[in-house]
């Protein structure tokens, strides 16, 4: 656990690494001008060792894929205008297509929210997060052969974080609404791989 006056440090420093990871050399922030949103005052040598420790910490590995970039990366493969919508033909393709889009930014920001979700694999959480969108905004088939041609996931691989995140979806946009005075809900919610 990162106690917190170190928790600034390290964000910095996640912040510094991810910039060089994915930005031009003229975006990414320089190390004094990070040192200076610190709390405590800090010597520019030292928080540009932690870059060094962090490096070693992941074993100079941190470009790994995450369920967010797998989503995006998987996004416009995940609707075509042959997909039915609540048992019908897709009359406006645009239309439905943001409003899934819409759908996945906030299964997303779901499977963000719910710790559980962190034990699940990027890729399986990615291809969940596509199925519970699709089910969400009624259209069918809700895993079609092409998604499971490029993951090579099944609907059934899918199904229980799929059912989770669309359990989760409903509960937190009833939290939003402020359902919840007297409501019981009977929906099961999270995934652990224990279960």
């Amino acid at each position: 656990d990162i106690e917190d006056p170190q928790l600034y440090l390290v964000c910095l420093g996640c912040l510094q690494l991810a910039a060089k990871t994915h930005e031009k050399e003229s975006n990414i922030p320089r190390g004094s001008k990070l040192v200076s949103l610190l709390p405590e005052p800090l010597s520019l040598s030292a928080f540009l060792s932690l870059e060094f420790v962090m490096l070693s910490f992941f074993q100079w590995s941190i470009c790994l894929p995450t369920s967010c970039y797998l989503t995006e990366l998987l996004l416009p493969h995940c609707i075509h205008p042959t997909d039915q919508q609540f048992g019908e033909n897709i009359y406006n393709f645009k239309t439905v297509k943001e409003d899934l889009q819409m759908v996945v930014k906030e299964m997303m920001d779901t499977g963000l929210q719910e710790e559980s979700m962190m034990l699940v694999m990027p890729s399986l959480l990615a291809c969940s997060i596509l199925q519970a969108s699709r089910k969400v905004c009624g259209l069918s088939p809700s895993w079609p052969n092409l998604m499971e041609k490029l993951t090579r996931y099944t609907s059934d691989q899918l199904e229980m974080v799929t059912d989770s995140l669309i359990s989760l979806h409903k509960l937190f946009g009833e939290e939003a609404l402020g359902v919840d005075e007297g409501y019981q809900s009977n929906l099961s919610v999270g995934y652990s791989p224990e279960k």
